[in-house]
C-alpha cells in the first residue's frame, strides 16, 4: 500500500496551494470590484439630479456577499479534507484527520442549494452629464445566469456528495471504490469553480477597464488641480493597466491548476483500479507547480485604499 499512500499525500500536498490561491482569488476580485465601485462613486455623485438620482452610496453591492465568499471557503476547505482523507485512509499512522473531516463536513451538508455562483453581465452604454458637458461611458449591472440552473444543480450535488464523503467512516480496503465514487463529483466541482474563475476573470476585465475610465474622465473634465495632485492622478492610469494584465495572467494560471486539479485525482482514480494512466507521479507533478506559482500575484496587489 506503500505507492498509494505516496499518491495520496502527493495529492494532497498538491491540492493545499491550489485551494488557498482559489480563495486569494475571490479576495481579490472582491478587492477589485470595490476599487472600481470607489473610482465609479466620483462620476455617479457628479451626474446632474434631476434628471439622475441623487448618489446613495448605500446602494452598492459587492461582487460577493460575505455569506456567499463563507460558502465557497466551506467548499474549499472540504476539497482539502477530501484529500487528506485520503492520506488518512491511506496511511494507519494518520491521527485525527477522520474527526476532523467529518466535522467539516457536516458543515458541508446542505450548502450546495446555497452556492450560487458570481456574474456579472456585460457593460452598456450610457451618457454622463459633468460639469456641463456630456460623454459616453459604461456601466454594469449585476446577472444572475452566469451559470447556467443545470450546473447549478450539478454544483449542489457535487457539495453534497463531498459533505457525505467527510462525514462517513471509511476504512483502508475502501479507498479505491470511494475514490472512483467521488471522482465524478471531483470533476463537476472542479469544472464549475474553473468556470466561475472564467467569470471572476470577465469581471474583473469590467472592473478595471471602468476604473481606468472612470479616472480618465474625472482628469479631463475637472479643471483646477494643483498640478503635482494632477500628476499623481494621472500616474495611476498604467498602474491600474500593470494591475489589470497581471491579474489575468493569474486567474489563467489558477483556472489551469484547478482543470490538472481534476485531471490528478482521475489519474489517481484508475490508478487504484489497475488501470495504468498516464503517469500520475507527472500529473502531481505538474499539479504541483501550477499551485505553487499562485500565490505570488495576489500577495503583490496594491489594496485600493493605496490607489
Amino acid at each position: 500500500m506503500k505507492p498509494v499512500q505516496e499518491h495520496t499525500a502527493a495529492l494532497a500536498t498538491a491540492t493545499a496551494p491550489v485551494v488557498d490561491q482559489a480563495a486569494a482569488a475571490y479576495a481579490a476580485a472582491i478587492a477589485i470590484h470595490d476599487q472600481a465601485e470607489n473610482y465609479d462613486a466620483v462620476t455617479q455623485f457628479e451626474k446632474v439630479s434631476p434628471p439622475a438620482p441623487v448618489y446613495n452610496p448605500r446602494t452598492v453591492e459587492p461582487l460577493l456577499s460575505q455569506e456567499q465568499l463563507e460558502l465557497r471557503l466551506a467548499v474549499l476547505k472540504g476539497l482539502q479534507a477530501y484529500t487528506k482523507t485520503l492520506v488518512a485512509v491511506s496511511d494507519p499512522d494518520s491521527k485525527d484527520v477522520d474527526a476532523a473531516a467529518k466535522s467539516l463536513g457536516g458543515s458541508l451538508a446542505g450548502l450546495g442549494d446555497a452556492f450560487l455562483p458570481a456574474g456579472m453581465s456585460a457593460p452598456s452604454a450610457e451618457t454622463i452629464v459633468v460639469a456641463g458637458g456630456s460623454t459616453t461611458n459604461e456601466t454594469i449591472s449585476k446577472q444572475t445566469d452566469a451559470i447556467s440552473a443545470g450546473e447549478q444543480k450539478g454544483m449542489s450535488l457535487a457539495i453534497d456528495a463531498l459533505g457525505r464523503y467527510l462525514e462517513s467512516k471509511k476504512v483502508k480496503s475502501e479507498l479505491p471504490g470511494i475514490v472512483e465514487k467521488m471522482d465524478p463529483e471531483i470533476k463537476d466541482l472542479c469544472e464549475l469553480l474553473a468556470k466561475e474563475i472564467d467569470i471572476l476573470s470577465s469581471q474583473e476585465t469590467i472592473d478595471f477597464n471602468l476604473a481606468i475610465d472612470r479616472q480618465t474622465l474625472f482628469l479631463r473634465t475637472v479643471s483646477g488641480l494643483d498640478p503635482e495632485v494632477r500628476r499623481e492622478q494621472i500616474m495611476k492610469l498604467p498602474e491600474l493597466a500593470r494591475q489589470q494584465k497581471q491579474a489575468a495572467q493569474q486567474l489563467k494560471a489558477l483556472r489551469a491548476a484547478l482543470v490538472k486539479l481534476e485531471l490528478t485525482h482521475h489519474a489517481l482514480a484508475a490508478e487504484l483500479q489497475g488501470n495504468n494512466p498516464e503517469s500520475i507521479k507527472q500529473k502531481l507533478s505538474d499539479l504541483g507547480a501550477a499551485g505553487g506559482n499562485l500565490g505570488k500575484f495576489y500577495s503583490s496587489l496594491a489594496s485600493p485604499a493605496g490607489m
